[in-house]
């Protein structure tokens, strides 16, 4: 990929490519992105699904040990949490409200899901592998959804592709495989 594209990609999603050599004056990884231009878009979104999924739980992780917080001291006769959230209600429903959380049970804590950082990303028989620690489930199939759709993308031009064979085997447009032969 080129320098550009590299640079936007690190620069935009400075958290997944953290894994950079420290004396290299450019933003790539440990191994830079070994493919075409063509899958930049792929790797875009990816990138931003992922870094989005992460940033989502440790949201919903502060938010569900508020609300848990907010129930303890509810309990204790403590409203100064529960007037802050709901300071934007008429007084009718914040009564109301509090009389159904001091019913409620503690909700579970969302775990955090652990930062990706990208290890390396190369073109691999003609399809994108995306290398990474961290994540989840959730991101791996985000992994295999990108890696899927790189066989159907021309590597260098990002048109609708197919896998060429013939030495190498690259993932192509028509054009794009014109060229080659």
């Amino acid at each position: 990929m080129n320098e550009k594209l590299d640079a936007e990609l690190c620069g935009t999603y400075p958290k997944l490519f953290a894994n950079r050599y420290a004396d290299m004056q450019t933003t790539a990884m440990c191994w830079g992105f070994d493919c075409g231009d063509g899958w930049y878009n792929i790797l875009r979104a990816l990138c931003g699904n992922i870094q989005h999924h992460i940033d989502s739980s440790v949201k919903q992780n502060q938010r569900d040990n508020d609300y848990n917080m907010m129930l303890i001291e509810i309990h204790q006769g403590k409203f100064d949490r529960f007037d802050e959230y709901y300071k934007g209600y008429q007084e009718h429903y914040r009564e109301e409200r509090r009389e159904e959380i001091l019913k409620e049970d503690f909700r579970d804590v969302r775990p955090i899901i652990a930062q990706v950082t990208v290890d390396q990303v190369k073109e691999k028989f003609g399809g994108l592998r995306f290398y990474y620690t961290g994540g989840d489930d959730e991101i791996s199939g985000m992994v295999r959804m990108a890696e899927s759709m790189s066989v159907v993308t021309c590597e260098t031009c990002g048109k609708p592709g197919e896998q060429r064979h013939g030495g190498w085997i690259r993932t192509l447009c028509d054009e794009h495989a014109a060229e080659r032969a």
